[in-house]
């Protein structure tokens, strides 16, 4: 007789944990439940708190991957699988600004030797080419959002490098004595980069706060090195003491156009409703194989380079994110 009734309420055990319903969300949640109904936007269900009571509780279909509901009576369970559904923003409007730090890839080894062979020293050119390398950058992206994971848009960038330098040069004077000449350098250095751009995004967590964005952008770079120095100039002429020693303003310009990729990465905490505040970094890749240079005297369009330059860098700092 025991067992009979040891066997009996094991029947029952089991009959009540294969009646228990269970909905699978989007969000790789599983909710165990009792589901009462299913609706075309809502599916109703309750949850036991206690021995004695009960929660009803709802939750949209769109969140919703599948659901397992148990039929009663001894029924077989039936398993239903909703039709996947993209679930749209409420507001499809999306604008990122972000500003920060950037390292240029840009190789200047051979800019510091021809600074040592004018007679400035190697630590000397080595720290004026290092700033160039090291600048700041801002960016804009503007998507329109089809689903709350994907919007397509437009994106900019700008990437900004300068340094500056006044050095004293050792040289030789007439009759062997030594002569000490003043050399000036300003050099900045601008990347522009626009393009159109894919926006995928991700929202942890139940509550939307956390966003990780991930932007990919083809598009064109557009490159300009504006140097500016002082020259020293020597003029043999019909003077007293037989030459005219004068320094002049040297102005030179290099520009080009090439073909860039930009990636992107975000982590972002929602401070409002529609604004949140994370960090953001950017890589953007594109190399140069023509330029143009111009100074006085002499100038030239699409020169055509003997190696192509590199000109890609790597952004980071804070982002600002604002739906509309």
């Amino acid at each position: 007789m025991e067992r009979l009734l040891l066997i009996t309420l094991f029947l029952l055990t089991l009959t009540v944990t294969k009646a228990q319903d269970k909905i699978v969300t989007i969000y790789n949640d599983t909710i165990e439940c009792r589901i009462i109904s299913v609706g075309n936007e809502l599916i109703n269900y309750e949850q036991k708190i206690s021995e004695s009571l009960y929660s009803g509780k709802s939750i949209a279909v769109s969140e919703v991957v599948e659901y397992f509901r148990s039929r009663q009576h001894h029924e077989p369970e039936v398993i239903y699988k909703s039709r996947p559904r993209l679930p749209k923003p409420e507001r499809r409007y999306l604008l990122n600004i972000n500003g920060g730090m950037g390292r240029s890839f840009m190789d200047f080894d051979q800019f510091s030797r021809f600074l040592t062979s004018m007679g400035i020293t190697s630590p000397e050119a080595n720290d004026f080419t290092g700033r160039l390398k090291n600048g700041y950058h801002v960016t804009a992206d503007f998507h329109y959002l089809l689903t709350t994971f994907l919007g397509l848009g437009a994106g900019y960038n700008l990437f900004h490098s300068f340094s500056a330098g006044n050095f004293l040069l050792n040289r030789t004077g007439a009759m062997n004595l030594p002569m000490f000449e003043h050399l000036g350098l300003n050099e900045k250095i601008y990347t522009h980069f626009a393009g159109p751009s894919v926006l995928l995004q991700q929202l942890p967590g139940r509550n939307g706060k956390l966003k990780i964005s991930e932007t990919l952008s083809p598009g064109i770079v557009f490159f300009r090195n504006e140097s500016r120095g002082n020259e020293y100039q020597i003029h043999w002429g019909d003077y007293e003491y037989g030459q005219r020693l004068y320094y002049e303003h040297v102005n030179a310009l290099t520009k080009s156009t090439a073909f860039g990729i930009r990636g992107g990465l975000s982590f972002e905490y929602a401070v409002a409703q529609q604004l949140s505040a994370g960090l953001a970094g950017n890589f953007i890749w594109a190399k140069i194989n023509k330029a143009s240079f111009k100074r006085y005297g002499y100038e030239t369009d699409d020169q055509e380079l003997e190696n192509a330059v590199d000109i890609s860098h790597l952004d980071y700092g804070f982002t600002l994110r604002y739906n509309f």
